[in-house]
């Protein structure tokens, strides 16, 4: 069994991951990469001449607030919260939508995320035949870290938020 009272970490659930084009786990077999990643029409949204993670291109998603509308890069590195395109004037807690950058399809909802904003997790294809058991979920508030990645509809990986130590 698992112990979830780790702050801000990522769980790994299985050692590794069965769908070796989309994901890489790296040397100390701790780190996980995405490197594809497609919406519901089959885009690709890891997109080689975009924002640089160390050395890995970004995962590129169109997001949609209130108040401002724009392409995002994302980290690849599951658990690496940097990100390049919003302004800092959005605040936390903002829900957005977030859409293809190619052809504007928004992202699936897999689930409710359990935040306290009350956000979603939106799905991201981790295989080019739109699995639904090889998925990234991303939560559509800013300033919420919670994701997970399925690989064959088991927890591969998940994103553990500060949890109480009591």
């Amino acid at each position: 069994m698992v112990e979830r009272k780790k702050k801000g970490a990522v769980e790994m659930r299985r050692p590794l991951p069965s769908g070796a084009d989309s994901i890489e786990v790296g040397p100390a077999g701790v780190t996980i990469v995405i490197t594809q990643a497609f919406c519901p029409n089959g885009h690709n949204l890891v997109r080689a001449n975009d924002a640089l993670f160390d050395g890995y291109p970004g995962i590129t998603l169109f997001v949609e607030f209130p108040e401002w509308s724009g392409e995002v890069a994302l980290s690849p590195i599951h658990g690496d919260h940097s990100r390049f395109g919003i302004p800092r004037t959005v605040p936390n807690g903002t829900r957005c939508e977030i859409r293809c950058p190619e052809c504007e399809v928004e992202l699936p909802v897999l689930k409710n995320c359990g935040c306290d904003a009350g956000g979603k997790l939106m799905g991201v294809y981790l295989r080019k035949d739109l699995s639904e058991g090889d998925v990234v979920g991303i939560c559509n508030v800013l300033g919420c870290y919670r994701s997970r990645i399925l690989d064959k509809f088991e927890l591969l990986s998940e994103f553990v938020e500060d949890e109480d130590d009591s």
